[in-house]
């Protein structure tokens, strides 16, 4: 039998008749020579195959490393603790790949996945999936196919060749128009007195996440200085174990980013109701028999523990549909409280970022310069030094329903 020449590799038909395609790819750390195997249904197949490794191999884009699947190996790191990505955002992105990407790539090696088998599954989810959807898968990807090319067991990320999922003009989101100036008005009116005042009140004042506002301690508020500092942040969460089984937990992190921890000032009126809070939380406390410190929660339940989310949200949606209110989501009084002051004067922006705890303005405008009316600022402020002698009047385009559309630079509710 004639040998075939040196690198070139073999084909050989299995028992099974499949074809398989055996090319050298280089040498592991002992000196034994590795190898890349595809296996093929026709000899012709195969003979092609081969070329294609041949070529790839000549061109540096064959990685000689071990054929480690794509989900042998995200399974590995999202289940894995990290100091870099909250235990919250691991379980978030295993959850996207377990449900959308395992299915049809799981099984392939990390090196044989291509730009085009993504895009084909991306666009294939797209049909019955939301584009925020999407992007998450791809963004949950992305980060397995980072994390593999540091450990070089892939040359390069071919997420980056894909492009992000776009959002039609009239999809459905979560997200909410939020509440105008006069509705935040009319609710601040019907809480007053309510269980849910004080989670109200401080959100629209504030612009602090529900999770920020749960995992707030007496001790934070300086009542004297009247400001509220934002050091933890309070939800429930989920969290898939390698053995398949949940843990859920209400768990107490660190504010979602480092510039989430700030200070921020309160009102007259927020510390008013602040107060008010206080004094029923400690006489319930003595009826209780429980001491109330600075380490107390300002959120309790019932037995004085932490408030899960949940409870909180559901809470809120009783209330607006008694008050007859327009329902949003407890986050987007946070989009409220931004797009109040940003309507008000485009000026605010930077204020307001400081406020959220974003990182750059250029992040809040975007978030939230759809729903306020930075344009129109604009254009009657040039109005009034084009024009100086005269007095401008704004001419108000009918009022349509306008549709409050997220960023699509992060996976998540960004806001």
């Amino acid at each position: 039998m004639k040998r075939s020449t040196k690198g070139l590799g073999s084909i050989t038909q299995l028992p099974t008749g499949v074809w398989r395609v055996k090319v050298p790819v280089g040498r592991t750390p002992s000196g034994a020579t590795r190898y890349r195997t595809k296996h093929c249904a026709t000899k012709s197949d195969a003979r092609n195959w081969q070329r294609q490794l041949i070529s790839l191999r000549e061109q540096q884009q064959l990685v000689a490393g071990p054929q480690t699947t794509f989900r042998a190996f995200a399974t590995e790191y999202l289940l894995t603790p990290s100091d870099h990505v909250r235990e919250r955002t691991h379980d978030q992105y295993y959850r996207n790949l377990r449900n959308h990407v395992f299915p049809t790539l799981g099984g392939r090696a990390l090196h044989d996945i291509r730009p085009w088998d993504i895009e084909a599954l991306l666009k294939q989810l797209r049909k019955s999936r939301s584009a925020s959807t999407v992007n998450n898968v791809r963004i949950a990807m992305s980060k397995v196919f980072r994390v593999a090319e540091r450990h070089e067991l892939v040359l390069s990320n071919p997420v980056r060749r894909t492009e992000k999922a776009r959002r039609n003009e009239f999809e459905p989101t979560q997200v909410k128009l939020p509440w105008s100036r006069e509705e935040a008005q009319r609710v601040l009116k019907c809480a007053e007195g309510t269980q849910i005042e004080l989670f109200i009140v401080l959100v629209l004042s504030t612009g602090m996440r529900r999770g920020e506002a749960l995992g707030l301690r007496w001790s934070d508020i300086d009542f004297d200085a009247g400001t509220v500092s934002i050091e933890r942040s309070v939800h429930r969460e989920s969290i898939i174990q390698k053995d398949g089984s949940k843990i859920s937990r209400i768990a107490v992190t660190p504010p979602k980013t480092a510039q989430s921890r700030r200070v921020n000032q309160l009102t007259l009126p927020v510390i008013d109701v602040l107060r008010r809070h206080q004094l029923e939380q400690h006489l319930q406390g003595l009826n209780q028999s429980q001491s109330i410190d600075g380490d107390q929660y300002v959120f309790t339940n019932s037995v004085g523990g932490l408030l899960d989310e949940s409870k909180l949200s559901r809470r809120f949606k009783k209330f607006c549909i008694e008050n007859g209110i327009r329902d949003i989501r407890p986050h987007d009084m946070r989009h409220t409280f931004a797009t109040i002051l940003i309507d008000d004067d485009a000026r605010n922006i930077g204020a307001v970022s400081k406020a959220l705890g974003h990182s750059s303005s250029s992040i809040t405008l975007d978030i939230y310069g759809k729903t306020a009316k930075v344009e129109s600022q604009a254009i009657n402020r040039m109005g009034e030094l084009l024009f100086p002698d005269r007095a401008i009047t704004a001419i108000s385009s009918p009022t349509v329903p306008v549709q409050f559309v997220h960023s699509s630079k992060r996976f998540k509710d960004v806001g």
